[in-house]
């Protein structure tokens, strides 16, 4: 198998591990609603493969506290 054909087999394989609700508040993930597959992210820790998956308002939250504390804040 090509190296393309061994990373697609691989994400199809972690799609799988896909949890069913927000890893931070465990808000519920539907993934067959079009607007939450495209707007929830989705983490994968590439050593463990361990994979995360966080709504857009943890999405947020992070990204500010992260911008806080590289603001010095």
């Amino acid at each position: 198998a090509s190296d393309a054909e061994k990373q697609l087999a691989n994400k199809v394989t972690l799609f799988g591990l896909l949890p069913d609700q927000c890893s931070a508040c465990q808000e519920s993930f539907d993934k067959k609603n079009k607007e939450m597959v495209t707007t929830w992210s989705v983490v994968v820790h590439q050593e463990t493969e361990k994979v995360r998956l966080f709504c857009p308002m943890c999405i947020d939250k992070a990204k500010k506290v992260t911008e806080e504390k590289q603001n010095g804040d």
